[in-house]
């Protein structure tokens, strides 16, 4: 998954997150039934704190674009 971090950026490391994982589903490159990487994952890629990653994913649930579930922080991309 192509997601980057900039430290310079205005946006929170959160808002970046999110942004980046909203634009790879607007283009098509996350479908409905994908599954993004597990938090641990995603922070150990990222090189950023687990809580940051987590606050991403649970952002975009709240935007109605993914969805946890197995009990485990894996979430589905809905578009």
């Amino acid at each position: 998954m192509d997601i980057e971090i900039d430290a310079q950026s205005r946006l929170t490391i959160t808002e970046q997150i999110v942004g980046q994982i909203e634009r790879l589903i607007t283009e098509g490159k996350l479908k409905e039934g994908d599954v993004l990487p597990a938090v641990k994952d995603m922070a150990d890629r990222l090189q950023i704190s687990r809580m940051t990653t987590a606050k991403a994913y649970a952002l975009l649930c709240e935007k109605g674009l993914a969805e946890q579930s197995d009990g485990r922080f894996m979430i589905r991309v809905k578009k």
